[in-house]
């Protein structure tokens, strides 16, 4: 009986230690995450089209974002001032009614799809009407 018992304790520590070394060779592929700089198209590119989606679907005013031009790089918060690191951005838009905006964004990191991509907040000074951003977008303007 002790000879079974003893038997178990050690395929017990051979799982725990199967579990952790196979866990440990994934970890550069599970824990890549990706954060992009300010001018990265792909972020330009959600930008866009997450504000013509909007204007499609519920404002229907009349005028889309056709271009993001001058961005600029505002602050940068690494995960040792914040749980979540956060990039902050500013650029001006060129909407097809002839305004041009300023726009603001932030990019973070670990934010989409099971924490393994970046996320986009952003907006366009003068156009938030449900004051989601404070309606100055002071809530991400750094």
């Amino acid at each position: 009986m002790k000879r079974f018992y003893i038997f178990i304790a050690a395929l017990v520590c051979m799982m725990a230690w199967q579990v952790h070394a196979s866990a440990g060779l994934l970890d550069e592929y599970l824990q890549k995450k990706t954060f992009p700089e300010c001018q990265d198209e792909k972020v330009l590119e959600r930008i866009v089209e997450r504000f013509n989606w909007a204007e499609n679907e519920n404002w229907k005013r009349g005028f889309h974002l056709d271009n993001i031009e001058r961005v600029r790089e505002r602050l940068v918060q690494d995960t040792h001032s914040s749980q979540i690191a956060r990039r902050y951005c500013r650029a001006h838009a060129r909407l097809t009614n002839g305004r041009h905006p300023t726009l603001y964004y932030l990019i973070e990191e670990g934010q989409g799809y099971a924490g393994n991509r970046f996320n986009v907040e952003f907006c366009l000074a003068g156009y938030d009407r449900w004051n989601e951003y404070d309606g100055s977008c002071s809530a991400i303007r750094y």
